[in-house]
């Protein structure tokens, strides 16, 4: 990750675990964070499609919808944002589910703390960053075969 501060969009609909989630990025010396909230499913929405961020911090509870369902959608969209879902209480189904959804990570808020959350985040970025040279390879090796 060699950018100046990373985009990160913190999806949360309750206030106080935005802060402490912000403030765990803060605590980070070895990476600048850029955080943005969304304290809902279509706030969150509108702000993937306008804004590029380099991952996403998503809470399972969102009001009537879960973090699950918005994953969904996002995928859905063809957004390729990393996507970190975060719950309270950890549930090995819901794990399985938000990574064969398309999760980078599936972390519990009480056992995170900010060299977790960097790491998470790093791989995540990093995992992207391959999954796209990949694609980008496969692409130019039909346009050879086409040629």
């Amino acid at each position: 990750m060699s950018k100046d501060k990373l985009r990160i969009l913190i999806v949360d609909d309750d206030e106080d675990d935005f802060y402490i989630i912000r403030d765990l990025l803060s605590d980070i010396k070895e990476v600048k964070y850029d955080t943005v909230w969304a304290s809902s499913y279509k706030a969150a929405l509108q702000a993937l499609e306008t804004n590029k961020f380099d991952a996403c911090l998503l809470d399972y509870r969102l009001g009537e919808h879960t973090g699950l369902e918005l994953l969904q959608e996002i995928v859905s969209r063809g957004n390729r944002t990393p996507v970190i879902l975060l719950t309270g209480q950890g549930d090995h189904a819901i794990d399985i589910e938000a990574m064969n959804t398309g999760a980078s990570d599936y972390l519990v808020k009480g056992e995170v703390g900010p060299v977790i959350l960097e790491r998470s985040i790093r791989y995540a970025i990093e995992r992207k960053r391959m999954e796209d040279e990949l694609f980008n390879e496969k692409e130019r090796a039909l346009v050879t075969l086409a040629s």
